[in-house]
């Protein structure tokens, strides 16, 4: 799972297996039972450590479906969390009582999403305010403390560069382009951007580009030298041997085995 951010909150649940997920500049190791909460606008993504596979369930909803700030719950408990004023922890596992209750909520609304219920969306929102109510009642809900060793401004201009690299990847960019958009040097940024999205600026730009390739591989009929040049990898060559080393196919192939399936 890339590094990405979004206004949504997140609870991500590891269902099978095990891996490393990253929030902001903490990482916590999963495994199998265990969860962790993602807020709202923070950088996160997941990997391996160790090449083993990992089976996760993520539960992505805004916060404004939990209040709208009318009532006094809703200014006291949840605009505090959707403005960052207030925090609830990120990991959950089994070791104290106040974890378990949030696992068990977490596990009842995967069931009560999966079911034919018809009252489903109601029950989930139930338990979401249940979930954050164990939490308040156990010290678990906070005013936030930052200990970032990272300002927000600087991640702000961080994710400004990245928004602009996803807007115009089918343009020729370099690093001093996206240092430029970010108001950092070069070597600051470049430096900033590994630390918190994990790649290098190119890696990252030229995944988002093979990305966006393999949609065009499926849904339209376009040359494969064609999608090359549409997502910015003029090199057919180097666009062939980076799609291959992400999808362990060629381009050709990976469109075959879209449309056998």
């Amino acid at each position: 799972m890339d590094n990405h951010w979004h206004d949504e909150v997140e609870f991500l649940c590891v269902v099978e297996g095990e891996a490393t997920f990253q929030i902001g500049m903490a990482d916590y190791e999963l495994k199998a039972g265990e969860a962790i909460f993602v807020p709202g606008g923070e950088v996160h993504g997941g990997f391996s450590s160790d090449g083993s596979a990992c089976s996760y369930r993520a539960m992505v909803f805004h916060l404004d479906w939990l209040g709208d700030g009318r009532d006094n719950i809703s200014s006291l408990f949840i605009e505090p969390l959707k403005n960052g004023e207030a925090e609830i922890p990120l990991y959950y596992d089994g070791s104290t009582m106040w974890g378990r209750r949030v696992l068990v909520r977490l596990a009842r609304m995967l069931r009560i999403y999966e079911s034919e219920a018809l009252a489903r969306e109601l029950r989930i929102k139930a338990e979401l305010y249940s979930l954050i109510g164990d939490l308040i009642e156990n010290g678990q809900w906070r005013h936030a403390v930052s200990n970032s060793s990272m300002s927000s401004y600087t991640i702000a201009r961080l994710k400004a560069a990245v928004t602009y690299m996803e807007k115009n990847f089918s343009q020729p960019l370099t690093v001093p382009d996206l240092a430029e958009v970010a108001g950092m040097s070069v070597g600051h940024f470049s430096r900033v951007f590994k630390t918190v999205m994990r790649k290098s600026p190119m890696d990252y730009l030229n995944r988002y580009r093979i990305k966006q390739a393999a949609q065009l591989l499926q849904n339209t009929d376009w040359s494969i030298a064609d999608v090359a040049m549409e997502t910015g990898l003029t090199n057919f060559s180097y666009f062939s041997k980076k799609f291959s080393g992400i999808h362990a196919c060629t381009p050709s192939q990976f469109r075959k085995k879209f449309r056998s399936l």
